[in-house]
């Protein structure tokens, strides 16, 4: 059962137009050549390397590409942290260009250890889940492309009268045994949100199938990290 509510869940936070356009651009062009963006500060050895993209079945047919020293691992649904020898950093130009954006200081910058670019076709979505418990408490996701809805839900209550209960990345019980409280946001181009606290933990979300093409990219920390 559903129980729909216009009001947003706590700890999670909208914003439109939060890049430029002409920013797009510049992402759009430089994951169409497949290769990393380069920057003044982009090490020579990284500037000619491509793009770590990776698909299947895990990732419901979508296209993604992870940077960092922690990423998640599709092939057995875990969040782990990278060999430092293979790790590819998170590319400059995108560090600049989009954490600039929080608006705090270098150590604010600096705290996203992890970004995961996603690439939907129409047909691709994103199943009801919390990001994986390893990861840090504060999610923050930038949406270009189609602007399709980001679904939210929290459970209210079980039919049993259990306790209700999370693993790693979502409810423990068939979702047919609860009852939902489902809030709906509606990210445009150049848009970002975030979730933290209640949204981050509490609230499992879903993106569904569109019409055309959708792109995300998505800052993440380890929960561990000092």
């Amino acid at each position: 059962a559903t129980q729909f509510t216009d009001a947003q869940p706590s700890g999670f936070h909208l914003v439109h137009n939060a890049v430029s356009n002409e920013t797009w651009e510049v992402i759009q062009r430089w994951l169409s050549s497949n290769m990393l963006p380069s920057s003044a500060n982009e090490p020579s050895n990284l500037m000619c390397v491509p793009i770590p993209w990776e698909t299947g079945e895990q990732m419901q047919g979508r296209v993604i590409a992870q940077f960092g020293s922690c990423k998640y691992d599709y092939t057995v649904d875990d969040a782990v942290l990278c060999d430092q020898s293979t790790m590819i950093p998170i590319p400059s130009y995108i560090r600049e260009t989009l954490l600039e954006n929080e608006g705090g200081d270098d150590e604010e910058h600096y705290t996203h250890t992890q970004c995961i670019i996603n690439v939907y076709e129409a047909n691709n979505e994103i199943p009801w889940h919390l990001d994986h418990k390893n990861f840090g408490d504060k999610v923050l996701v930038y949406t270009f492309g189609e602007e399709r809805p980001l679904l939210l839900r929290k459970p209210i209550s079980h039919k049993d009268d259990k306790s209700i209960e999370y693993g790693s990345i979502g409810l423990l019980q068939p979702e047919e045994e609860y009852t939902f409280h489902i809030s709906r946001a509606y990210p445009r181009h150049c848009s970002k949100y975030i979730l933290q606290g209640s949204a981050r933990n509490e609230w499992e979300h879903s993106v569904p199938c569109g019409s055309g093409k959708r792109v995300s990219i998505t800052f993440r920390s380890w929960r561990c990290a000092k």
